[in-house]
């Protein structure tokens, strides 16, 4: 068995059909996301990037709690912050781009939008990245990203895909 061929084809899936898959609950595993998004597999960090990536695809909230699930496996996630950490951004033209963790790309529009909550009254800013998965801002890319904003009677925004995004 060719693990790498197995993991390059899995990674070049954009979505896996999560909601189809429901299967019972693992005992004695876990996964655990730190505020940084650092990913760990029962207390040992894991330092592959293309597994992170992979695990990352398979996430699902259920309630209140994440799970990365498989046809055949449901395995808890712990998340402090968020799932991913958007670590970069860069504007193409009229649109905004947001780089995560993962050294993926997502297009700030109406499906994967902006919003800033405020949590232990400091802002939240976290980007939607697929149901119920967000990926948090890093501090200096967003008072980066402040930077570039307009204003709008006393808010600030961007815009992307045609549309304000407040802050």
């Amino acid at each position: 068995m060719d693990l790498k061929a197995i993991e390059k084809s899995l990674l070049q899936l954009d979505e896996y059909p999560l909601e189809q898959w429901n299967p019972k609950l693992c005992e004695g595993v876990r996964f655990d996301i730190d505020k940084d998004a650092n990913w760990f597999y029962n207390g040992s960090k894991i330092e592959r990037l293309n597994m992170i990536k992979l695990f990352s695809k398979l996430v699902k909230m259920e309630g209140e709690s994440y799970f990365i699930v498989t046809p055949s496996e449901k395995i808890p996630v712990y998340v402090v912050n968020e799932v991913f950490s958007i670590i970069d951004f860069r504007k193409e033209n009229d649109d905004y781009f947001f780089k995560t963790n993962t050294n993926e790309w997502v297009k700030l529009s109406q499906a994967n939008y902006l919003s800033t909550d405020s949590v232990n009254e400091q802002p939240y800013p976290k980007i939607k990245l697929k149901e119920n998965v967000f990926g948090l801002l890093t501090r200096s890319l967003f008072y980066n990203l402040i930077e570039h904003a307009n204003n709008d009677k006393d808010r600030l925004y961007i815009m992307s895909d045609g549309k304000k995004f407040y802050f």
